[in-house]
């Protein structure tokens, strides 16, 4: 791999999550990796962030090695899962066994200077929250960002409840330049133009009944698709303005966030790398101190 590429230290990535879909953001990462291209920040929700411990960590094509691996494998996702899981995902596998069988270099990342930031939802007040390295351990704080609505149980981290973090900010560009970082790459998980479609009265009567215990967290999951719509529109403003560079799927996407499907995981891991490739200059002149 290359050498480290000299970078401005006000610099982000920023990923979204979207489950089997942020194998695309595997791709751009591992090309981010070859190329010598390694940001001191790193925020994102759900599987995208869960996706970067292996970028922070300089494990390269790790990700791609766990799906050709395990996509099929009932461990790792099936909806035999939820019954007793909570989560077609197999999250204790996912989290607590898989680092075993493709192994995870912790002592690299907890070496690494980049500061990496984990968002999840807090079901108590429907806010994002953000871990740090220090603030909880990273397999807890991964598994709480991962833990889809409705689908999914949810995640105790330091005595609190906590879901997916996509829910409360699902593209946390924003959080990035309140921490100090305004120069943000963004990789996101979905074709330019995409917009998530509101739930319809059944839906939102569904996600009442399920968090009657937390109406701020049920009025967050209820809005989730406003939020996004948003974020998306904010971002698009990022970038025109020239604070963002956006990295987005260049081809139609054949994917969805339950995928098992290992040809086509491979073809969209293949579009991320491709279209951060394709990019490199415009990137390297970006985050050029």
């Amino acid at each position: 791999m290359a050498a480290a590429f000299p970078m401005r230290g006000d610099a982000a990535l920023v990923l979204e999550g979207g489950g089997m879909r942020a194998q695309y953001a595997s791709g751009a990462m591992d090309f981010f990796l070859q190329a010598g291209i390694r940001f001191p920040y790193v925020i994102g929700v759900s599987a995208g962030i869960s996706n970067a411990a292996s970028y922070v960590s300089e494990q390269f094509e790790r990700n791609r090695r766990i799906f050709t691996t395990f996509a099929g494998d009932p461990r790792y996702f099936s909806w035999r899962n939820w019954p007793k899981q909570g989560n077609p995902f197999g999250m204790d596998f996912i989290y607590r066994e898989l680092p075993t069988h493709i192994p995870f270099d912790f002592a690299e990342f907890e070496a690494s200077p980049a500061r990496f930031r984990i968002g999840a939802t807090d079901c108590e007040t429907g806010r994002a929250v953000f871990f740090d390295k220090a603030d909880a351990p990273m397999t807890e704080a991964l598994l709480a960002s991962s833990s889809l609505p409705m689908v999914g149980r949810m995640a105790r981290v330091n005595g609190k409840l906590y879901l997916d973090g996509g829910i409360s900010d699902p593209i946390p560009f924003r959080q990035a330049a309140a921490d100090g970082q305004p120069r943000r790459v963004v990789v996101l998980t979905r074709n330019r133009g995409f917009r998530k479609p509101a739930p319809g009265a059944a839906m939102r009567a569904a996600i009442r009944l399920k968090y009657r215990r937390f109406p701020a967290l049920a009025a967050a999951v209820a809005r989730q698709a406003e939020t996004y719509n948003r974020q998306l529109d904010e971002l698009e403003a990022e970038e025109a303005a020239g604070r963002a560079l956006v990295i987005r799927p260049s081809r139609p996407l054949a994917v969805g966030r339950y995928s098992q499907d290992r040809a086509e995981l491979e073809r969209l891991y293949r579009n991320g790398w491709a279209d951060a490739e394709v990019r490199a200059d415009e990137l390297r002149g970006f985050l050029s101190p």
